[in-house]
């Protein structure tokens, strides 16, 4: 991949701009708290001092460890930043930044490969100053990890597809996205969708492609299951809180709810049961309430629809606090655009449907699967950096926009 003295110097300023823009919203959150909580700062902590990874019982004070509540991936990025700078907030933050400082670069050469270096300056700039983008990386959140793996993974894969990149790029783009289905499960159920995809695409090495992305996809969920194979004497590849995640999500009171859950389970029946047992009911009653009222299901996932793609957050919760007005205004202004021109653009993609539809996988099964078990306007984040490719993919095709995109 060369590059002429201008790219290069482009992309080290969109780096530092977006750097210094990340850096400097940070410093104005107190840093000193984890005002995020939900277990990742404590297990991140926990294997940085070589304590484990586990949590107390999150539903009987004094009832035996949970081993496998949350995914480790982000756990595992906050232990080796943790283990360098010590139990620090402002340089695990510091981190984030500088992995969203990345993404713009990444996003950069992805948009290159699908398009042109024209529209891969704006959609990298873009990016750069995308308020939600500045947002996640101020918490101890998975979000910005998240959006890193994916984009790196789709990058890889894209470039050994389009641009005949040498077989490790293929290798590594698969291992990232394991990893990314350990930090965000949802992506675990891509992965049979991203292999018979490689196998349409590559007839001809089709034996040599699902072995190779068949392996280096679960790599990393078969470390975390053989490991909780040692623990539960069962293979167990996600986490255990995906059960009460999906029930809450899915109960008689969900649809009442302002944040479309409610927790309505009955600790008691978990007396005696593991945390795999506990998870495995969830599951089964959830499922069991789905068969029982099809059309009241049905009318949580069209909730659930308009809560994913709403163009502002409420105002009932929020990181620390609750969202405030000028949150919802931010939103509004930045992500209208983007999801309007966005979904335009992908309309008009599907003239060219092969060359996008590692991007179609992700948006379309991500979110379908999001809305499908529970969601709020915090998980479209991660597909949000693919929507702005498609938004500026637009824009170049109308009549001023070939100008200058």
């Amino acid at each position: 991949m060369t590059m002429k003295a201008n790219e290069k110097k482009f992309l080290i300023i969109i780096f530092f701009v977006s750097l210094i823009i990340r850096i400097g919203f940070i410093l104005t959150l107190d840093n000193s708290v984890d005002v995020w909580g939900d277990w990742w700062d404590e297990l991140g902590w926990k294997i940085a001092c070589g304590k484990g990874y586990w949590v107390n019982n999150p539903y009987f004070p004094d009832g035996p460890k949970f081993y496998a509540w949350r995914s480790p991936g982000f756990p595992i990025f906050l232990a080796l930043i943790y283990k360098i700078f010590g139990h620090n907030f402002l340089f695990a933050k510091i981190g984030l930044a500088i992995l969203s400082s990345l993404t713009c670069i990444l996003l950069y050469f992805l948009t290159k490969t699908l398009i042109n270096m024209k529209t891969a300056c704006w959609v990298s700039l873009i990016y750069s100053i995308y308020p939600a983008s500045i947002f996640w990386t101020g918490y101890l959140a998975p979000e910005t990890f998240i959006t890193f793996l994916l984009v790196l993974s789709i990058f890889l894969l894209t470039e050994w597809h389009f641009n005949d990149k040498k077989i490790l790029f293929f290798i590594f783009g698969n291992l990232t996205f394991g990893f990314l289905s350990i930090t965000k499960p949802t992506f675990l159920a891509l992965c049979p969708f991203l292999i018979l995809t490689f196998a349409l695409m590559h007839k001809k090495d089709l034996l040599k492609i699902l072995l190779i992305s068949s392996i280096c996809l679960s790599f990393f969920p078969l470390l975390w299951g053989i490991r909780n194979y040692k623990i539960f004497n069962k293979l167990f590849i996600t986490s255990s809180e995906g059960g009460i995640v999906f029930f809450i999500a899915n109960n008689e009171k969900s649809l009442s709810s302002p944040t479309g859950f409610y927790h309505s389970e009955d600790v008691e029946e978990f007396k005696g049961l593991s945390e795999i047992e506990i998870d495995k009911l969830l599951y089964k009653k959830t499922f069991k309430f789905i068969k029982n009222n099809p059309m009241l299901y049905f009318k949580l996932v069209i909730n659930r629809f308009i809560k994913f793609w709403r163009l502002y957050p409420h105002t009932i919760s929020g990181p620390g606090e609750s969202y405030k007005r000028f949150h919802q205004i931010i939103s509004f202004i930045s992500e209208t655009p983007i999801i309007i021109l966005g979904t335009i653009g992908i309309l008009f993609s599907f003239k060219e449907f092969y060359k996008w539809i590692l991007l179609y996988l992700t948006i379309f099964l991500y979110s379908g699967l999001s809305i499908l078990i529970r969601t709020t306007i915090r998980y479209r984040f991660p597909i949000m950096c693919f929507l702005i490719i498609f938004a500026i993919y637009f824009l170049k095709m109308t009549k001023y926009g070939k100008k200058y995109f």
